[in-house]
């Protein structure tokens, strides 16, 4: 009997194998004949999958460091798991999109042999568990997912295993497989929490259902291994959420007013109730839904409606526990906001349990042909929604390739821009209406693509922030002909275009033909922020050569200066320049990375030779500092190691007035930018301060700046540990690169030296909550109260602090 059952299941297997096999096959050929160019949100995804590659060049197990800056490159809903599971395939096959989306037969295989299980363990039924396998294989909704790049195939593949998991576990009362069980759902659920933080709602209720069970039926054992694979599943998770769960609840409640602003249907509405139903049919494919329902329809008419017949068909323990996973993610999910079929995709192998269910309720010869006919007709309606084929085209094309990348030539536009500037690292200003073909996301992911040497950022929105925004990108396009965008946003729009297109100090670097009469203009400064040139082959040592800049600076302004410097490709693009202008008593401050941290190439490039580089920048010098005359002192500090060399520069000395005008001048460094702001975050004003650095990290998307403030403070505060501009431009530095553990440190050792200050102790209180350390936020709390009991965030604060108290896994 033993030998039977292993032959049947050596079967299965080799026929769940078929299945993958089918699925691969139809999957690369689409794949084959596409040459499309990825739209925003797969442009967002695959970008992501890119840095997660870039990163795990530099494997290090042990590092913390390495973990951190592993946690911090998905600071959103957007969660790593799918990414991480995508590194192995561009290690093996290639950066790019297609060898991507490889990763999706991976998810493929999870999924099919999950449902086979969960079926044959439900059901005791193989012809169920294949049939509803093959209904994974044939359902359009899957097929269109799998021929795409998305979050969501792989959200479905964990959420199906750790159903299938659940599912077992809780019927396996004894024995060391329940207690493998326990840990193996632990990881499931950890891997849906890495996946989308959103996936927990599928066995929210099923999980509830479960724990009432076991209290219920006084299963404690099976209560502590509950206890425990929550344990697991926080081990696996966790580090990431403790890292970015304040940035993922915004940008979750971010993308929960996207779907208002986009118009879905609310859950206070008939429509918002029936959005997801109406979509079945063209999802599961017609007929496998009619076939099953209508088999259900005739076994039920057959056995006249007894309660027997119903409690058979529709009374099965093993089809209710499906039901409840069903109904309830159906509930959960119509409550959210923002609908789109993908955000309910992992109820799809469940669905094809049940109507595999439904399927086979009635056994002979006609039926059995029937069911084929249906597999059958399923191929093709798979087919039609995948491929332009002569049939029923009405019902076909949902997901068709295309060869979009030959008329858009974003290849190209990153190549000139890297032709150009063949040692910079460059920010693109994308100015065009967003369309699938040209917006920043797939312009961003076509400069990853490019070794990660072009970044593209979209403009402003708002009419206040454009002449900051024409200031500080070297690089625009523009694009005639484009669809007109309505209000405010159309307007900057339209204004944007036009002063690139006229701005004297802009070039037409070159154009492209595009569909539909459009063109696509590239825009480059004539003289930018940072030119770089190799000079000889021979390397030469670091020197500051020369600093340009007016005798007469006037106080409260942007004072151009001109810093030319040179030598070994490392050096340089490892380089930080400590410059303080002063007098007896008295500085200010223009330190920054040399070519302001752009200087790039590749990830494996090092060129020989010597190099020279020109910074075209400006200085600002503080109201508070006083008249009259300040020399240039200048120190190279190595970003490898922090070794400090002083530097020998000429004499440099120049007068502070308040008389005279400046017509134009360079935009201010990023760093100086922060400098600027650290009063106001001294002060308490948060709203211009968050402002501002939105703006910054589009100017800067590697945000090297914030690692540039945290070189120079720390060298700084050693020898100033009570400069509090300096302190303060710190604390914004590590608060915005997440380093909670630092922040908390530089906090406490400023309170030494601003301890009056209520917005100070507001800050550390936050910092310790954000860290999950509730009981030692209540001191600063109770301080920033004492000093000044009206800061309105101090209720909300006390608030959280006696919630999160109660915690007990944070306490």
């Amino acid at each position: 009997m033993n030998d039977f059952h292993d032959t049947k299941s050596k079967k299965d297997y080799l026929i769940l194998l078929l299945i993958w096999l089918v699925a691969l096959v139809i999957d690369r050929t689409w794949f084959l004949l596409d040459n499309s160019i990825p739209a925003h949100d797969q442009s967002a995804h695959l970008t992501g999958a890119l840095s997660h590659y870039r990163i795990f060049e530099n494997f290090n197990l042990f590092s913390g460091e390495w973990w951190l800056s592993l946690w911090q490159l998905t600071p959103s809903y957007r969660a790593p798991f799918v990414y991480i599971c995508t590194v192995p395939f561009l290690f093996l096959f290639g950066q790019g999109y297609d060898q991507a989306s490889l990763v999706n037969l991976l998810y493929s295989a999870i999924i099919i042999l999950s449902v086979y299980h969960l079926g044959k363990y439900l059901f005791k039924n193989r012809q169920i568990s294949i049939t509803a396998s093959i209904f994974c294989l044939l359902f359009p909704i899957l097929g269109i997912v799998r021929t795409d790049y998305l979050l969501d195939y792989g959200l479905t593949a964990i959420v199906i295993f750790t159903f299938t998991i659940l599912t077992i576990w809780r019927n396996s009362y004894t024995g060391w497989i329940s207690w493998i069980l326990t840990f193996i759902l632990g990881l499931g659920i950890g891997l849906i929490m890495l996946a989308k933080p959103t996936g927990f709602l599928f066995l929210f209720i099923p999980g509830i259902w479960t724990l009432i069970t076991f209290i219920k039926n006084r299963k404690f054992i099976k209560l502590i291994q509950s206890g425990l694979s929550l344990i697991s599943a926080w081990l696996i998770c966790g580090s990431w959420y403790s890292v970015n769960w304040l940035t993922i609840i915004t940008s979750a409640l971010h993308a929960n007013s996207v779907g208002k602003r986009e118009g879905d249907p609310a859950a206070t509405t008939i429509a918002g109730w029936i959005f997801y139903p109406q979509l079945v049919p063209e999802t599961v494919g017609l007929p496998i839904l009619c076939v099953s329902l209508g088999i259900l329809l005739v076994y039920l008419i057959k056995h006249k409606f007894s309660q027997d017949a119903i409690k058979q068909s529709l009374g099965k323990s093993g089809l209710i526990w499906l039901l409840i996973f069903l109904f309830s993610s159906y509930i959960l999910c119509t409550l959210g906001t923002n609908k789109d079929i993908r955000f309910i995709l992992p109820v799809f192998p469940i669905i094809s349990l049940i109507l595999a269910y439904f399927f086979h309720l009635i056994k002979n010869i006609s039926f059995d042909k029937l069911r084929l006919i249906t597999l059958g007709l399923s191929i093709i309606v798979l087919l039609n929604n995948l491929f332009t084929l002569p049939l029923i085209q009405a019902w076909g094309g949902k997901h068709l390739p295309n060869d979009d990348a030959k008329k858009y030539p974003l290849s190209q536009l990153i190549d000139k821009i890297n032709q150009t500037t063949p040692y910079l690292r460059s920010t693109l200003g994308i100015i065009p209406v967003s369309t699938p073909q040209i917006n920043e996301f797939t312009l961003d992911y076509y400069g990853k693509l490019a070794d990660f040497r072009v970044h593209g950022r979209k403009l402003t929105t708002k009419l206040a922030d454009i002449n900051q925004d024409l200031q500080y990108f070297s690089w625009y396009i523009t694009r005639d002909n484009e669809p007109e965008q309505p209000g405010e946003k159309g307007e900057v729009k339209r204004k944007l275009k036009s002063l690139v297109e006229s701005a004297p100090d802009l070039s037409l670097q070159a154009k492209w033909e595009l569909p539909n009469n459009d063109t696509l203009k590239l825009y480059h400064r004539k003289n930018p922020d940072v030119v770089i040139q190799k000079i000889n082959t021979i390397e030469q040592e670091f020197a500051l050569d020369k600093v340009q800049i007016s005798n007469q600076l006037i106080r409260e302004n942007n004072n151009p200066v001109t810093y030319e410097m040179t030598g070994k490709w490392d050096e340089l693009q490892n380089g930080l320049l400590l410059l303080r202008w002063k007098n007896q008593q008295f500085s200010w401050y223009h330190d920054h990375a040399i070519a302001l941290g752009n200087l790039y190439c590749g990830f494996k490039c090092h060129p020989q030779g010597t190099f020279r580089v020109i910074e075209n920048l400006s200085t600002f010098i503080p109201k508070t500092l006083p008249l009259g005359k300040y020399q240039l002192s200048a120190l190279y500090l190595d970003r490898r190691n922090s070794k400090i060399t002083p530097l020998n520069i000429q004499d440099v000395t120049v007068n502070v007035t308040d008389e005279g005008n400046i017509e134009k001048s360079p935009p201010l460094d990023l760093v100086s930018r922060i400098s600027q702001l650290a009063p106001e975050l001294q002060n308490g004003k948060l709203e211009n301060i968050f402002e501002q650095i939105d703006n910054f990290n589009q100017y800067d998307p590697t945000l090297d700046y914030l690692k540039q403030i945290e070189l120079a403070a720390n060298y700084y505060l050693q020898n100033e540990p009570n400069n509090l501009n300096w302190r303060y431009s710190l604390v914004l530095s590590q608060l915005l690169q997440r380093k909670a553990s630092e922040l908390i440190q530089n906090l406490t050792e400023l309170t030494k030296y601003d301890s009056q200050n209520p917005y100070l102790w507001t800050y550390l209180s936050f910092i310790h909550l954000y860290s999950f350390q509730p009981r030692k936020a209540e001191k600063p709390l109770a301080i920033a109260e004492k000093i000044k009991p009206d800061i309105p965030e101090l209720k909300t604060l006390k608030t959280v602090t006696n919630i999160m108290k109660f915690l007990p896994l944070i306490n």
